[in-house]
């Protein structure tokens, strides 16, 4: 009897296993029945999106330029800052191991024809180019005006400034290949004779000399020059009026703000002798960009011992492109050109 019992146990756990196996089967079935009848309906709805779409005929679209005239720009070119002849030692600072020497400056200047050109070819297959402004802003040259200046200079004043001249003329060379040019100069504060002068800055400084004898010797109908008589010179693109000027007279101790408030300050109060577009300038070795109101350059040098002690911000060796559109009378694009 006992052993019949056991059996009866045995067939009614297995009965019940089973039930549950069919229950979970069934479960499993139920489900995907729900989503099958999901996905029908889905498909139903798509089915009759597509029916309710089919009357609808594509519109052709023209991948072709229109023929409308191209908006008329300038580019301009800023170069400041270069400092040609100054050694630098890259184990006397911290800016990323940066060193330079006439070498270096002559391939970073060769960088930099080469990319303004691409930069310049790009914007001709967007704007028609009049023309290209060459904003030669000062300093070129270091120049003899401290006695550490004299230790690690690799060049007289006067043999740094035909140097700089020469690569100065190559680059005009070169932009001219693709649109005419305008030069229009500044004079920088390091290439001086003696003491810092108000009136009589530019009758002290090589560069102003060096921009008068290239000037005088100009002959190219392509290519013409607008030297700066004082500190600053405005020049008058087509009613689009930029203030160039080497940047020196900005007084800027560090502050947070960055050359933002100082800048504006002196904007602010130039413009009510003349209001322009735009004041573009050097000096501060630090590419900066305030739309509508100012373009700082950068430099050619790149970071040094002197930026180490004024704690200035480290940037790569740049120089800046503009490219302003007469259609709309405004700056459209501001470029940093790096140039290593």
């Amino acid at each position: 009897m006992a052993l019949k019992g056991l059996k009866d146990k045995v067939v009614a756990v297995n009965a019940d296993a089973e039930a549950a196996r069919l229950r979970g089967e069934l479960r499993s079935l139920r489900k995907k029945y729900d989503v099958a009848l999901h996905e029908l309906q889905a498909e139903r709805e798509a089915t009759e999106s597509f029916r309710s779409l089919a009357g609808i005929k594509a519109k052709s679209i023209s991948r072709r330029r229109p023929k409308t005239k191209r908006p008329e720009a300038t580019a301009v070119l800023v170069l400041s800052d270069w400092h040609v002849e100054e050694r630098v030692d890259p184990e006397t600072h911290t800016g990323h191991g940066n060193e330079y020497t006439l070498d270096i400056a002559d391939r970073r200047i060769q960088q930099l024809v080469q990319r303004a050109a691409m930069l310049i070819e790009h914007e001709k297959t967007l704007t028609g180019i009049r023309r290209i402004v060459v904003a030669a802003l000062g300093d070129f040259i270091t120049g003899h005006i401290h006695e550490d200046l004299i230790e690690i200079a690799q060049l007289a004043p006067l043999a740094a400034k035909r140097w700089a001249g020469e690569r100065l003329a190559g680059v005009i060379d070169s932009m001219r290949e693709i649109a005419p040019v305008q030069v229009v100069t500044s004079s920088g504060n390091h290439g001086r004779v003696g003491k810092p002068r108000m009136a009589t800055e530019n009758d002290h400084s090589y560069e102003h000399d060096l921009y008068l004898t290239m000037a005088a010797a100009e002959k190219r109908s392509d290519v013409s020059w607008q030297v700066g008589k004082g500190y600053l010179n405005i020049a008058d693109l087509d009613g689009f009026l930029i203030r160039f000027h080497h940047g020196h007279s900005i007084r800027f101790g560090g502050g947070i703000g960055g050359l933002t408030i100082p800048a504006n300050k002196a904007i602010a109060n130039w413009n009510t002798s003349r209001r322009c577009h735009l004041d573009v300038f050097g000096h501060w070795h630090t590419f900066s960009w305030l739309p509508y109101r100012f373009v700082a350059n950068g430099c050619l040098i790149g970071h040094n011992a002197f930026a180490d002690r004024i704690k200035a911000e480290f940037q790569p060796p740049s120089q800046s492109l503009i490219v302003v559109d007469h259609d709309h009378n405004r700056v459209t694009k501001v470029l940093p050109i790096f140039v290593q």
